[in-house]
C-alpha cells in the first residue's frame, strides 16, 4: 500500500513538474512576444514620426518663403502710400514684382494684387466681373481680422486650372488697403509623395486646420473634408486625431491595423504619416502560434516517452529541472559579468535553507526560486545590462523593473505564483530602502529574505566589469555591515558561519 502510495505521489509530483515547465515557458513565449510585439509597433511609429516631421519641415520651409514674401511686398507698398504714390504706380510695382516673384523667388507663385487706396490692382492684369468685389473676398476679410500680420486664407481650388491654391495676405498702414499673393500648393504635394517613395511609407497625408486635403500620396484624395466621411480611413484618423492626447495612435480599418503618427504644422495644418501594419503584426502572430505549438509538441513527445515508469519520471523531473536551469544560464548570459550567477545564487540559498531547518521539499522549492530570481533580466535591453560605465538614472530605473517583470512572468499560472516570490522581492532591504514595494523586516518574504543574502555575498564575491572578486575578508566584513539595515541578521549570520568555513575561499566565481 506504502509503495503504491509512493508511485502515485511520484506520478503526481511528476505531472506537476511538467505542468511547471510547460506553463513557465508558455509565460517566457508570451513575454518575448508582447517585447516583440512593441519594439515592431515602436519601429513603425518611429519611422511614422521621421516621416511626418520631414513633411512638416519641408512644408514650414515653403510656406515661410510665401509669408516672407508677402512682407517684403507689404512694406514696400506702406511706404509708397506714405510717399502718396498714384494707383498707377502701385500697378506697375505689382506686376514687375508678380514677374519676379513668378520667375526666382517662390516656385508655383500667382500674382500679386489687393485693395489699395480704394482700388483693385491685380499684378497679373486679370479681368475682373462686374460682380467682384475684393472687400467681400476671404483674403480681404481674414487679411483685416488679422491686423498686422500675415493671414492664410484657407486652401482652394482653382476651377480654372484644378488646382489647389492658397492665399497670403496682410492689411497696409492705412488700416483699408490689403495685399495678397496666391500660389500653388503642387510642391506640397511632392512632398508627400516623394516621402512615399523614398521610405515606403503608405500613406501620407496633409490637412488644413479645418481638415481638409491639402496634399496627398494618394491625388484622388485631394480636396476631401475627412469630417465629412466618418467611415473613411481618413474620416476615422481625424475622428482619434481630434480625442487622442498622443501624437501617434492606432486603428482598425476593415480589418486592418493602421498605426498614425500625426505632427502639425505651425499654421495650424497636420502632417499625417499612415502604416497599415496588418502585415508586421499577423507575421508575429504566426511565429507565437508555430513557437507554441513547437513548445507542446515536446513536451507531449517527452511526457509520452517518459510518463510510463516512475524511473522514467524522475529523469523527467530531473530534465524540467535542468530545463529550467539551462533558461536561467540563459538569463545571467545577457551580462557578459554574471554568468553562473543564478545556479550560485540558487546554491547558496538552498544551503542557508538547509542549516535553518527546512525541510528537502522546501529547499528544493528555494533552489528553483534561486534559479529564477533574475528571470526579469528578459526583458531589459542588452545595452543596459553591459554598459561598462556608470548607468544613468533612466537606465538605473530600467534595471530597477526586473523584479516587476520576473513576477509578471511567474505569477501568471497558479504553479508559479511561489517561484515569483524570490523574483519580486529579492531587492526589497531589511530596514526598508529596497525596491520595488519597500517592504520592511519580516513584511518581505522569509525566502526573499534568503535570496537576498545569497545574492549579495555573489556580488562581491564573483567578477563584475568594474572590479574582480572582492576578499573573502571584505566579503565577510559588508555581510556583517549590513546585518539589520540590508540583510535579515539571522540569515546573513548563516551565511557569515558558511564563509567562516570556507578556508580556502571556494565560495566564489572561479
Amino acid at each position: 500500500m506504502n509503495v503504491e502510495k509512493r508511485r502515485i505521489k511520484s506520478n503526481i509530483r511528476g505531472i506537476l513538474i511538467s505542468v511547471f515547465v510547460i506553463l513557465f515557458f508558455l509565460g517566457v513565449i508570451a513575454l518575448f512576444y508582447s517585447l516583440l510585439f512593441r519594439q515592431t509597433r515602436e519601429k513603425i511609429v518611429t519611422r511614422g514620426e521621421l516621416n511626418a516631421q520631414i513633411s512638416a519641415q519641408q512644408i514650414d520651409s515653403y510656406l515661410s518663403k510665401g509669408i516672407d514674401t508677402i512682407k517684403l511686398v507689404s512694406y514696400t507698398l506702406d511706404n509708397m502710400i506714405h510717399a502718396g504714390k498714384s494707383n498707377e504706380e502701385i500697378h506697375d510695382y505689382l506686376v514687375s514684382e508678380s514677374i519676379a516673384v513668378k520667375s526666382t523667388t517662390l516656385e508655383g507663385a500667382s500674382a500679386i494684387y489687393g485693395y489699395i487706396n480704394g482700388a483693385y490692382i491685380d499684378g497679373a492684369e486679370w479681368s475682373r466681373g462686374d460682380d467682384f468685389e475684393p472687400t467681400e473676398r476671404p483674403w480681404y476679410i481674414d487679411a483685416k481680422a488679422f491686423v498686422g500680420r500675415v493671414a492664410v486664407v484657407d486652401p482652394y481650388i482653382d476651377l480654372m486650372t484644378n488646382t489647389m491654391m492658397i492665399t497670403f495676405s496682410k492689411s497696409l498702414c492705412d488700416a483699408r488697403s490689403v495685399v495678397a499673393l496666391d500660389f500653388s500648393i503642387d510642391p506640397i504635394q511632392t512632398v508627400t509623395e516623394r516621402i512615399k517613395a523614398e521610405n515606403a511609407s503608405e500613406i501620407e497625408v496633409i490637412l488644413d486646420q479645418n481638415y481638409q486635403v491639402i496634399a496627398h500620396s494618394d491625388k484622388a484624395e485631394i480636396g476631401k473634408s475627412y469630417l465629412k466621411e466618418a467611415k473613411t480611413l481618413g474620416g476615422m484618423a481625424v475622428a482619434e486625431l481630434r480625442r487622442a492626447n498622443s501624437d501617434f495612435f492606432q486603428i482598425d480599418y476593415e480589418g486592418a491595423d493602421y498605426i498614425i503618427y500625426a505632427t502639425r504644422v505651425s499654421n495650424d495644418w497636420y502632417c499625417l504619416s499612415i502604416a497599415n501594419a496588418t502585415n508586421a503584426f499577423k507575421q508575429l502572430n504566426v511565429l507565437l502560434l508555430f513557437t507554441v505549438l513547437i513548445g507542446l509538441l515536446v513536451f507531449i513527445i517527452l511526457s509520452v516517452i517518459l510518463i510510463h515508469s516512475n524511473k522514467r519520471q524522475v529523469q523527467f523531473a530531473q530534465l524540467s529541472i535542468q530545463v529550467v536551469e539551462s533558461l536561467a544560464a540563459a538569463i545571467d548570459a545577457k551580462d557578459h559579468y554574471t554568468n553562473g550567477h543564478s545556479d550560485r545564487v540558487a546554491r547558496y540559498a538552498k544551503e542557508i535553507g538547509r542549516r535553518f531547518g527546512y525541510s528537502e521539499k522546501k529547499q528544493e522549492e528555494l533552489y528553483m526560486m534561486g534559479l529564477l530570481h533574475d528571470v526579469g533580466k528578459i526583458g531589459i535591453p542588452d545595452s543596459v545590462i553591459n554598459k561598462p560605465g556608470k548607468l544613468t538614472d533612466e537606465e538605473y530605473e530600467v534595471i530597477k523593473q526586473h523584479p516587476v517583470t520576473g513576477n509578471h512572468i511567474l505569477s501568471k499560472a497558479k504553479e508559479l505564483s511561489r517561484m515569483a516570490i524570490g523574483a519580486h522581492w529579492h531587492h526589497e532591504r531589511y530596514d526598508g530602502k529596497g525596491y520595488p514595494d519597500g517592504l520592511k523586516g519580516t513584511e518581505i518574504p522569509e525566502e526573499a529574505r534568503i535570496i537576498a543574502v545569497a545574492d549579495t555575498y555573489d556580488a562581491m564575491s564573483s567578477r563584475r566589469s568594474y572590479r574582480d572578486v572582492l576578499p573573502q575578508a571584505v566579503v565577510r566584513s559588508e555581510i556583517e555591515r549590513g546585518k539589520g539595515t540590508q540583510l535579515d541578521p539571522v540569515f546573513a549570520d548563516i551565511i557569515i558561519r558558511m564563509i567562516d568555513e570556507d578556508k580556502d575561499y571556494k565560495m566564489c566565481e572561479h
